[in-house]
């Protein structure tokens, strides 16, 4: 099954993870794969719909069930109990897949799931589980795919050339403004970039590669706080950007700049996540988080490091 699952379909998949493709639009092996790589903070709306479809297999629709963890309803003596709680509408439709399942709704059986390895043992709760539920369905193996074609590694020397070049024009374009820059300390020279793109925000650039000031800041980065320089290689390219030594967070050359001399974020982003991000090894260690959610810090803690 994984060999005839291919790069088109692991995309499709990603995609309507991302929300940028419907996942009603998917096939029944896209769905058996959005299940298992669906983030579950982001709700269950998507699977509202998706248990509706009687094309849904019956492995996925176990897979789904249990990924929804019945067995932690199984506390509860009583459904006026449930409607308490702050998963009630986890348990209702955790209800309609038993309901569905139970009578026969899927009628396909190409994908084998087995709850017992991974959520059953000695200790499970599964009085208030219908029994039929505990039980492997046919079919073949299909288990998680790694669906985002990214990974890290160190860039080679062509590409540390193209960054110390850049550093280089990063540097000339700070002197048009302030002539008497030297890079010769990072906190100044954070600084100097925040002021250069105020001033470049009212004037016409021209052949001026503003985006180049990334590498700079980078490269500050690099020099106060110890992140690598990192490649994020993609299916499509690769993105150059730095990354903290557990590989867990990650800034590329293509966001600060371009979020502040637009007027998207203040300049002083710049140096407020500059300062922000000394020490910290992991999303928990920021004080504050207002950087992930406009792009410019990453969690790249899912992604293969290759040296």
């Amino acid at each position: 099954m994984e060999e005839s699952f291919s790069k088109k379909n692991r995309n499709r998949v990603l995609k309507a993870v991302n929300g940028e493709l419907s996942y009603q639009k998917l096939t029944a092996a896209e769905w058996h794969q959005f299940v298992q790589n669906w983030n579950y903070d982001d709700g269950i709306e998507p699977f509202e719909w998706m248990i509706q479809q009687k094309t849904l297999d019956k492995g996925t629709v176990l897979c789904l069930y249990w990924l929804l963890q019945p067995d932690y309803f199984c506390r509860f003596t009583s459904e006026e109990q449930v409607k308490d709680d702050l998963y009630f509408e986890q348990y209702k439709l955790l209800k309609e897949i038993e309901e569905r399942y139970l009578a026969d709704f899927y009628q396909d059986e190409n994908f084998s799931f087995d709850p017992n390895p991974e959520f059953l043992d000695e200790n499970s709760t599964v009085a208030c589980i219908p029994g039929e539920m505990l039980l492997k369905t046919g079919g073949v193996a299909f288990e998680r795919l790694d669906i985002e074609f990214a990974f890290l590694r160190k860039p080679n020397e062509k590409e540390l050339k193209t960054i110390a070049t850049r550093i280089t024009d990063a540097v000339k374009i700070i002197q048009l403004s302030n002539p008497d820059f030297v890079y010769d300390d990072t906190d100044t020279a954070v600084n100097a970039i925040v002021e250069s793109v105020e001033y470049w925000k009212i004037k016409e650039l021209g052949k001026i590669k503003i985006n180049n000031l990334s590498y700079l800041w980078m490269d500050c980065m690099h020099k106060k706080h110890q992140w690598d320089w990192i490649v994020w290689d993609w299916e499509t390219g690769n993105n150059l950007g730095v990354t903290n030594a557990t590989k867990e967070l990650t800034c590329l050359a293509d966001t600060i700049i371009a979020h502040t001399i637009d007027g998207f974020q203040p300049a002083s982003i710049i140096s407020d996540l500059y300062k922000d991000l000394e020490g910290v090894n992991d999303f928990y260690d920021l004080k504050r988080d207002p950087y992930s959610g406009i792009g410019l810090l990453f969690s790249t803690d899912h992604l293969k490091f290759r040296a």
